[in-house]
């Protein structure tokens, strides 16, 4: 029985939520916000990510050879009577580096072969420095793919050997490169590039003062090793939207189970009053003997309920077709139906001292009409409909208008065409009539705004002996 009710209240709550869920911009409608926003953060979400922010590359990522060739020249202190033309000789380079994210990276230079000194004398040279890099288009385009130009500027520091006199001053490095990506591993790159070191690297001028300078151009081929590309960075911010939803449906659910639990304890009561408890414990509901009711004079209930302050007449309608009595709830009286009670009279007064299962449905109408707001309402009305067949239930109707709008002859009219409505169109859902009771409250102004006091409402409730 305990299954059974907390079954059909899921279903009801369900109900509830569907009529709630109406079209705000509709003029004669009550503005609910549904969940259905909400419910979006129990799925799994897609990973967006963050504009221009990349993660830096592994150890093993974004490492490049490259091997070039071409041209240098030297200048020094003193300068010497050759042109420059005259001065220029070949040189090769071969470079190791690493790219640490689009823009940063850095790389080891070897560069050699022979220059032309202030004397016109040919000196076999061999440089050797460390560049810090800085990629300006890998900087603007980091959060997108690889771009095909790169435009890099570079200094760094180094040694440079002469061959003929021995000397290895220190020496500055600097210059531009210009990179071209032919496939994704391969670059073609071309280098305006500079040395500046101490004026007696060959041979003539002071030690400790700057003033001999190599300038080169090369081309060469570059080719990227291990892991290429960058890994773009995740937005947490979703995420952490979704843990804080969480969080906080991880406490409602917990109110909410604090709740069936103490309506759970008060169904409990009502079984051991109605001495059904032992019939519905255990098995699972599984019953192999037949269903007995056992005779009860409802002294404990009425004994409970006049403790409670709720002295009405009980009314229970017996299984054997006898005429419909009201019993005496411990207050000292005791009436009977008149003759002419209808079943629609001994359905309301039954379900006025009982409570509806789960929560009341509503259907909201046009201002003094019977047209709904929006009939997309009448889904509700097939499940309605299942619910009430499946578990034998007997329904409530009860019709409102707002009294700000018509007369009170009207609204009276009014909410019982409602009612009539809402009525009819459970009847063609092949629900039994004799089953729904009707009830006009007129104008009303229970609600705001009040477009919510023009609706019908549908409440579910228990066969009586049930």
């Amino acid at each position: 029985m305990i299954k059974r009710l907390l079954l059909i209240s899921t279903v009801c709550f369900s109900l509830t939520a569907q009529a709630a869920n109406l079209d705000p911009e509709m003029a004669d409608t009550v503005s609910i916000s549904g969940t259905t926003k909400s419910e979006q953060w129990l799925h799994r979400l897609e990973p967006t990510y963050l504009r221009n922010v990349t993660l830096a590359s592994g150890f093993r990522d974004n490492w490049y050879v490259a091997i070039g060739g071409g041209v240098s020249a030297f200048a020094g202190s003193p300068l010497g009577c050759e042109d420059l033309f005259g001065r220029i000789k070949p040189t090769l380079n071969v470079q190791v580096g690493k790219w640490f994210t689009p823009a940063i990276g850095t790389r080891v230079s070897f560069q050699g072969f022979d220059l032309k000194n202030s004397e016109l004398q040919n000196t076999s040279y061999k440089l050797a420095h460390a560049d810090l890099m800085f990629d300006v288009v890998g900087y603007f385009n980091k959060a997108r793919d690889e771009p095909r130009w790169g435009v890099v500027p570079y200094v760094g520091l180094g040694l440079i050997h002469n061959e003929d006199n021995g000397n290895s001053p220190f020496c500055f490095s600097y210059g531009l490169m210009g990179r071209y990506r032919l496939t994704q591993r391969l670059h073609l790159s071309m280098e305006l590039g500079g040395t500046t070191t101490f004026k007696d690297f060959d041979g003539r001028g002071a030690s400790r003062e700057f003033g001999d300078n190599l300038m080169s151009i090369t081309v060469g081929l570059s080719v990227t090793l291990g892991k290429n590309g960058w890994k773009k960075v995740v937005d947490a911010k979703p995420y952490m939207k979704q843990n804080d939803w969480l969080m906080a449906y991880s406490h409602s659910m917990d109110a909410r189970h604090k709740q069936d639990a103490k309506a759970l304890a008060e169904m409990r009561k009502i079984l051991e009053i109605e001495g059904l408890l032992d019939y519905y414990s255990g098995n699972d509901g599984k019953h192999k003997q037949a269903r007995t009711y056992p005779k009860n004079d409802y002294n404990g209930l009425n004994s409970l309920m006049a403790r409670i302050g709720k002295g009405k007449d009980f009314i229970s309608k017996p299984h054997d077709g006898s005429s419909h009595k009201k019993q005496s709830l411990g207050d000292g009286s005791s009436t009977k139906p008149s003759n002419g009670e209808s079943w629609n009279e001994y359905l309301l007064a039954m379900n006025n001292n009982r409570e509806c299962i789960g929560s009341p449905i509503y259907f909201f109408f046009k201002i003094d009409t019977s047209e709904l707001t929006d009939r997309s309402q009448l889904i509700n009305l097939d499940e309605i409909a299942r619910v009430a067949k499946k578990y034998d239930l007997r329904i409530r109707i009860t019709g409102a208008a707002d009294d700000a709008s018509g007369t009170e002859t009207r609204n009276n009219e009014l909410s019982g065409i409602r009612a009539q409505y809402i009525y009819k169109q459970l009847v063609l859902k092949g629900l039994n009539a004799d089953y729904i009771a009707q009830i006009s409250v007129g104008g009303i102004n229970d609600f705001k705004p009040i477009e919510g006091n023009r609706f019908t409402k549908v409440e579910l409730f228990f066969e009586p002996n049930n």
